[in-house]
């Protein structure tokens, strides 16, 4: 691996670990490298390289317990980051709706009329936007957050709540929580064979 992709991963993973901390307070260093799928001892290295370039503020809790935020420079930088990336945004809007689209003539072929989403973030207006045009209705939008606004017209619910009325099939719109939205499913009882998740979305390394 020459010094240049080297610099590109590393790039990636810092931008990962700034957006994950601009959702809000990180209240533990297992916690955050559970979010990331990294060692943590890679997440802890990560950490304090960003905390001393001030991307990062680490407070002192108790003994034992840290708290990380993310400063207004770690903003700016998780923006010049996302922009750096963002040259490949459109060969991955391509993959994803590749695999929507799939989906969706896989269900009108079986008669499906109507859907129900499963993580209502990031690439869920796309997931629609394929569906509708593949001749699919949205009945029903379930997070494990988030739940009472609306997308799309429809209130968003709970899982367990989504999962009490008729059996939907169900796909997942959600691509950085695939994996821990389908495995909270199937948790709740709902049948593998309705869930369906773009197969891209599992075979990356942060999926869930």
């Amino acid at each position: 691996m020459n010094k240049k992709s080297v610099l590109s991963l590393d790039d990636y993973t810092v931008f990962r670990l700034l957006c994950e901390l601009d959702k809000g307070d990180v209240g533990s260093q297992r916690d955050l490298a559970r979010r990331l799928q990294s060692a943590l001892g890679l997440v802890n290295g990560y950490l304090k390289v960003c905390s001393d370039k001030g991307w990062v503020r680490v407070r002192d809790l108790s003994s034992n317990r840290k708290s990380y935020q993310l400063t207004a420079k770690g903003a700016a930088e998780r923006r010049r980051l996302a922009l750096l990336h963002a040259r490949y945004l459109d060969e991955v809007i391509a993959v994803v709706q590749q695999e929507y689209g799939q989906i969706a003539a896989q269900l009108r072929e079986e008669g499906v009329e109507r859907v129900a989403f499963c993580g209502i973030d990031g690439v869920a207006g796309i997931a629609w936007l394929t569906m509708q045009q593949g001749g699919l209705e949205l009945s029903l939008a379930m997070d494990t957050c988030g739940v009472g606004e609306r997308f799309m017209g429809v209130e968003v619910v709970s899982l367990a709540y989504g999962l009490l009325g008729e059996t939907h099939r169900i796909v997942i719109s959600s691509l950085r929580r695939a994996a821990e939205l389908k495995a909270a499913l199937l948790e709740l009882g709902a049948k593998p064979e309705t869930i369906l998740v773009p197969s891209c979305f599992l075979e990356l390394p942060y999926a869930g």
